[in-house]
Formats: structure tokens, sequence, C-alpha cells
């Protein structure tokens, strides 16, 4: 499988690269982890002026009509700057989706203003010691729609969001999603702290009102819809990862090629060479993983197995990466005025979103015993 990027792709990465860059400066980065809400709008108010917000939307509703590999390499510089811009939730997990399987109403309402940087959205994936495909919170059938009754756990900017969207499970077994107000009748925000400073809620809902016209697709399509949003909710992540452990895998070699012991930089002794050595073979195994399931879920390729691979090795290897470089730097990788710190506590919260790495082994087990 070729990964060569065109000159299109090559420009929106470069784009991205120099606007994150510019912007998510330490001094920006730790005012932003000081404040209530977490999130850098004057960042995603410069992706949006640059396109890059509806880079994967249709021109009708302002965006680019591009892939979803155009979505990971923006990705990707997230994760090299560590910005705090809801990209993952509102573009991936929800613009998405309501993109490809929304109605009229609901692309005309909420789409342009995604592009524009002005409406944000996100998913309730996450529900405590269950399942992501397999929903817990109900939807009760009434004479005038569904009554929501459940606990959703690390749901990204959900009181920053226009609509949430809930997967749930109808009487009769039925996955079904709905697009729900986080101000709506029944629903309790409660903000949850997290390992890298985001924005994260438990949303409960207590006999929550939605009708026909908050439902995402069409009746029996539940199923589909939920997973076709973890799948590129999942490779959203690896591209954030990925993008995490080059970062601080180049931040850690500069800092064994200048700091010296015994008149020797650290770098030139053994054991830090070959950890750092280890540290190059993780990250090479997390891009290839992603970028070839990126790949195939923008070819509409079967993409299980390819996934879980990416997300295992997302957690695995940035894991080990995020330890090294804390080793490496010693006493001043604890020091919150340093950068390095950032990176690990990024590639645990990738780590352990949507199922750590025994969960994604269990499914690429699943996903073999089944093929």
């Amino acid at each position: 499988m070729d990964f060569s990027l065109s000159d299109e792709q090559k420009a929106i990465s470069e784009l991205s690269e120099k606007i994150l860059t510019d912007q998510s400066t330490l001094e920006r980065l730790k005012a932003l982890e000081d404040s209530e809400e977490c999130i850098d709008r004057d960042t995603w108010g410069k992706l949006a002026e640059a396109g890059l917000l509806g880079v994967a939307l249709p021109e009708q509703f302002g965006g680019a009509g591009a892939g979803f590999v155009e979505i990971c390499l923006i990705l990707e510089q997230i994760g090299r700057a560590v910005s705090h811009v809801p990209f993952l939730p509102t573009v991936v997990s929800s613009a998405l989706p309501i993109s490809t399987f929304g109605s009229d109403a609901q692309k005309q309402e909420l789409l342009p203003g995604v592009s524009s940087g002005t409406t944000l959205l996100t998913a309730a994936l996450s529900e405590a010691a269950a399942d992501p495909r397999k929903p817990t919170t109900t939807a009760h059938a009434t004479e005038n729609g569904y009554r929501l009754n459940g606990v959703k756990v690390g749901v990204p900017i959900a009181a920053q969001s226009e609509r949430i969207i809930v997967p749930a499970r109808k009487d009769d077994g039925e996955v079904v999603l709905f697009l729900v107000e986080p101000q709506r009748e029944g629903v309790t925000l409660e903000a949850q702290t997290t390992f890298n400073w985001e924005t994260h809620y438990r949303v409960s809902f207590q006999d929550t009102p939605v009708g026909s016209e908050d439902r995402l697709g069409a009746e029996g399509q539940g199923d589909e819809i939920l997973s076709w949003i973890l799948d590129r909710t999942l490779t959203a992540l690896t591209a954030i990862a990925s993008g995490v452990a080059q970062s601080a895998l180049r931040i850690t070699a500069g800092y064994a090629a200048e700091r010296k012991q015994f008149n020797k930089p650290i770098a030139t002794f053994q054991a830090v060479s070959q950890r750092m050595g280890d540290c190059f073979i993780d990250n090479e195994a997390m891009n290839l993983t992603m970028w070839q399931a990126a790949t195939r879920l923008a070819e509409d390729m079967p993409s299980d197995r390819e996934i879980a691979i990416a997300k295992f090795w997302a957690g695995h290897g940035g894991s080990r990466i995020g330890h090294a470089a804390l080793h490496v730097h010693g006493g001043i990788s604890i020091d919150v005025d340093y950068p390095i710190q950032r990176y690990f506590l990024w590639a645990k919260q990738i780590q352990y979103t949507l199922g750590a790495d025994t969960e994604q082994l269990k499914r690429l087990g699943s996903v073999i015993a089944e093929g």
C-alpha cells in the first residue's frame, strides 16, 4: 500500500503545522491549562480561516470535499503541537457522520458552522465499564418519540457543544443515535478531570425527550453508524498519538544530545542510545499502522483488523515512548515549565480512550476468529 502524499495533502499538512506550531507556544499552553474550559478558540478560528475545519465536508457546506487521510494529516499536527483544539470531537466524531448519515435539515443547520468555526459538536461514545459498540443507555419509546436514560463518561466539550451525538439502545435491542442539545430537559453535565487537561464531562440523561427529527440516520442503521463513528474516532486518536510521539522523540533526542555527564553527551551512552533506538522503532510502528488504517478507511475498505492494530500501537508504543522521554530527561521531566511532561500525559490519555491495549487485542482476536 502506497502512503505517499499528493501535493495537495502535503500542503494541508504544512499549513496545519504552520498554524499549530505558531499558536501552541509554551505560554499559551500553560494559560489554557489554567483556564476553565481549556479550548484554544483563537487557534480554532485560524484553522477555520484556513479552510481546515471543513476540509473533508461537502463544498455546499463550506468544505473542500477531501477525505479521511487529509483529516489524519491535520490530527497528526495537532498531536505534534499538543494543541487544545476540539477537532476530534467536532469534525471526526460528529460532523463527518452527520455529513454521511444526517438528514438535510441536520446538515444545513450544523455543518456550515463547523466549517466556519462557529459551531462545536461532540459525541458521547463512552460508558463506564461498557463496550462502546454496545451502549447501555436506553431509548424508551413514547407517543412523541423516545425518552433517554443513562450515563455517558469522558464526553469532550459537552457543555460547549451545539449537539451531542448519543448512542442508545431501544427496548427491542436496536441501537439508535440522537442529536441532543446539552441544555435539553433531563440532561445533567458534570466536569471531569483528564490527564491532559482536556475539557470532558459526565453526561447523565434522565427521561430526556428526543423526537424523530433528532435521530441520526434511518431505521435499522444504528449499529452501522455507531461502528462507522467509532472506527474513525479510534483511527483519529492514533493519528494524534503518532504526532505526540514524534514530538516527544524529537525533544528527547535533542535533550540527550545536549545534556552532558562525565563531559560527554548522554546520547553517546549505550543505554540511552539503545532506548532511543527502541523509541524510534515504536514510533515507526505507530506511523505505519496508523496510515494503513486511515488509508483503508479513506477507500471504504474493511478495516477492523487494521484499526485494532493501530490503536494497540498508539497505546503501547506511545506509552513506551512517553516513559522513555521522562526517564531520559531525568528530574527536569516533572517540571511543568518544561514541555516534555505534556507529551507523556497526552499519550496516556489517548491510550485509555475508547479501550486500552488489552481491549484492542481482544477485539483483534475476535476479528481474526470471525474471519
